[in-house]
């Protein structure tokens, strides 16, 4: 999972991780081990990120892995 991509999108937006945190009502912590590839978000907490920033899933998470396998 491309969990580098939550980062980039979200500094894009001009958020912070307390803000995000805030908006999708998980922790600062959790925020910080998804940008930093520590943990594996569930699909709760893909669709809990992607609805505070106001992106599709695959914009941010997904995007290039669903690239590179329709390109095979």
């Amino acid at each position: 999972m491309n969990s580098n991509k939550l980062k980039m999108v979200r500094k894009e937006i001009g958020m912070s991780t307390s803000e995000l945190a805030r908006r999708s009502n998980l922790s600062r912590m959790t925020i910080n081990n998804v940008e930093k590839g520590k943990s594996n978000p569930t699909a709760s907490t893909i669709k809990l990120i992607c609805d505070a920033l106001n992106k599709n899933p695959t914009e941010i998470f997904f995007g290039e892995f669903v690239n590179r396998e329709l390109q095979k």
